[in-house]
């Protein structure tokens, strides 16, 4: 994981055009968030105490509960604090159970948020939600899951990330923005939302969450840092070991982070990959041994390279890998850190791999 680079001197200001208040497009109140630094470039719903008071509704005497403390600043997000920021990325009250759960997950410490936002790569938290409560509030996991279109998906995972810019500090750095902490280079869209549920209907599979001991009927909430989704296209092989192969031969990139620090590598299967694997009589653990296996890169390929070319010096030892050129180093250092989902349409050869950095953390929604 790199290190945020020292801040440049100002030497520009931001460009911004004149606002003329009689004409204003989304209404004074909205133009008021910008003002204030409250969006995140998209027009936001403003926070005012009556929505807010609908938001928490009978959580009202609560509204001054800790939920979390954010990173980078270590400020404290206040379930009312954490409801001004679900009403302004437009989410329903029913939605509020989940963001409070992913706030929650964020903050936790093997999440390494402080490291996540003040460091220059790309990542953003993503939020997978399993459990009857995705469904009853209308979450999306069949055909373009991480796409637009379901407001639950969008505004649950704007909601989070609002939350860290509004409440952590994590806004990305300007020149003319003072106390601004994200310091990512390029960043990608998930940075706006980055929220999804399984398609617990037709995956051939229990859930991620009941795979790691939760009960079917409690929803649960996993954050992972990750970058934006790659996708693996197969449309003619059938057999799993097939399949498998072409998704590990995808993974071994040289210059992700997964290869530098071998931590968690999350998958989302397509239905047609995923049932075509399961129809042989495979389960999640035979994929995830599978990956461990195969998905390997020559360690010549990664030394003097990449973060390796810089590693003794922004990373501490339990980073570091001691190996030899010729040496084959998986992209995960055991099967369990392959995270197995399943989302998307019946038909397509897709598989979608979500690089990113430390571990997937785990939360129970509680209504």
């Amino acid at each position: 994981m790199q290190a945020a680079l020292p801040r440049r001197p100002p030497s520009r200001k931001l460009w911004r055009e004149p606002v003329d208040t009689t004409v204003l497009i989304a209404g004074e109140d909205v133009e008021r968030c910008y003002e204030l630094g409250w969006t995140d470039g998209l027009p936001v719903v403003p926070p005012t105490p009556e929505r807010v008071e609908a938001m928490l509704g009978d959580r009202i005497s609560q509204r001054g509960e800790t939920v979390a403390v954010l990173e980078p600043t270590a400020a404290v997000a206040t379930l009312e604090k954490v409801a001004a920021n679900a009403v302004m990325a437009g989410c329903l009250p029913a939605y509020l159970p989940v963001v409070e759960a992913a706030v929650e997950a964020v903050a936790d410490p093997g999440f390494a948020l402080d490291l996540i936002i003040t460091a220059v790569d790309p990542m953003s938290p993503m939020i997978l939600v399993n459990g009857p409560l995705s469904a009853e509030i209308g979450m999306h996991g069949d055909a373009g899951a991480l796409g637009p279109g379901v407001r639950a998906n969008a505004t649950i995972g704007r909601a989070v990330n609002l939350c860290l810019r509004n409440i952590g500090g994590a806004k990305p750095i300007r020149y003319a923005d003072e106390g601004a902490l994200d310091a990512t280079t390029i960043g990608h869209p998930g940075k706006f939302t980055y929220c999804y549920t399984e398609n617990e209907d037709l995956s051939p599979w229990p859930t991620l969450a009941v795979d790691r001991g939760y009960a079917p009927d409690t929803t649960v909430v996993t954050a992972y840092a990750a970058d934006a989704p790659l996708t693996i296209t197969d449309f003619t092989r059938t057999e799993p070991e097939l399949i498998l192969r072409t998704i590990a031969e995808t993974v071994i990139i040289p210059s992700t982070t997964n290869a530098y620090f071998r931590e968690d590598l999350w998958l989302i299967l397509g239905l047609e990959h995923a049932g075509n694997i399961a129809a042989a009589g495979w389960e999640r653990s035979d994929i995830q041994q599978f990956i461990f296996e195969h998905a390997r890169v020559k360690g010549e390929k990664l030394l003097d390279r990449g973060l390796y070319g810089l590693i003794d010096d922004v990373a501490p030892p339990s980073w570091r890998s001691e190996f030899e050129p010729s040496e084959l180093v998986p992209i995960v250092d055991s099967p369990e850190r392959v995270v197995v989902t399943v989302a998307g349409a019946p038909a397509g050869g897709y598989t979608s791999v979500c690089f990113g950095f430390g571990s997937a953390i785990m939360r129970e929604v509680r209504r």
